[in-house]
């Protein structure tokens, strides 16, 4: 595995947090994620003549994985207007990967080696520590969003993996996902709010700037995946948890960095190991 693609990949984990923290940074959470659709589908569709349709094979996937990620983002949108960033961000990337791998445990039997029991261990002990701030009810509702947002996650992360396989490519899988996602979404935008949600210009940019970033973090993540093991590229990739505990103390300001940097680090750790695993 190179140096090239090593730093790519962790540039990545940093992409992801920016663009999830722009979403939480926007004070009307149904604008942000509508600007965030906005770009994904300027770029994407701007790529979809040149890359073209995938294998017919994996339409039913591409169906399904719709449904999946924008359930994903409604649920995303609902932990980040009842939670903070720190808290919400590592608890979903957290339990995804953890019930992924439940799932292989329960119905492929999948036995966990050493590494990625230690691996659940860790994540599980992250998200308690995540889980038992302080807060109040509201605190819990927030962590029942993030929670379900990474069962979300999970059942994307399944359904994207069988639906690469049967399209034979993984960039014409994702760049169709995308564009139907995106429309989807500014579809019920339109009928929600046919007017009056588009906000000023600079905060515009920064919810469109969100959504391009989504796409570029995903696309050097495919890129990587071609160049080193799938594993690797996981357990990098989620050093996200902790750019974004980072956030949310330095720029939200959500607490002391040393209660919420050792809980996301174990979350990260956590995903690491299962993914090595």
């Amino acid at each position: 595995m190179s140096t090239a693609v090593i730093f790519v990949v962790l540039g990545t984990g940093i992409v992801h947090a920016v663009w999830n923290a722009i979403a939480k940074s926007l004070h009307d959470k149904f604008a942000s994620f509508a600007l965030l659709n906005l770009g994904v589908a300027l770029v994407c569709w701007v790529a979809w003549p040149f890359v073209g349709l995938p294998a017919a094979k994996a339409i039913p996937y591409i169906a399904s994985a719709v449904v999946c990620h924008v359930g994903y983002e409604l649920l995303l949108m609902g932990a980040y207007r009842r939670s903070d960033f720190s808290q919400s961000y590592p608890i979903a990337r957290g339990i995804a990967p953890l019930l992924v791998s439940m799932g292989g445990l329960v119905f492929a039997s999948e036995h966990l080696g050493l590494r990625g029991f230690v691996g659940v261990v860790g994540i599980v002990v992250g998200i308690i520590s995540l889980t038992a701030r302080r807060g109040g009810m509201a605190n819990l509702h927030g962590v029942y969003w993030a929670l379900a947002c990474g069962a979300a996650i999970a059942a994307y992360s399944v359904v994207d993996g069988l639906g690469v396989r049967a399209a034979h490519n993984t960039l014409r899988y994702a760049v169709t996902l995308f564009v139907l996602q995106s429309s989807v979404w500014l579809i019920g935008v339109a009928v929600r709010r046919p007017r009056g949600w588009w906000p000023g210009a600079r905060t515009a940019t920064i919810g469109m700037l969100g959504g391009v970033l989504s796409v570029l973090g995903y696309g050097a993540v495919l890129w990587a995946q071609l160049r080193a093991p799938l594993g690797i590229v996981s357990a990098l990739r989620e050093t996200g948890v902790l750019w974004a505990a980072l956030i949310g103390v330095l720029v939200f300001r959500e607490g002391r960095l040393r209660r919420i940097l050792l809980p996301a680090a174990l979350v990260a750790l956590g995903i690491a190991l299962l993914s090595l695993g």
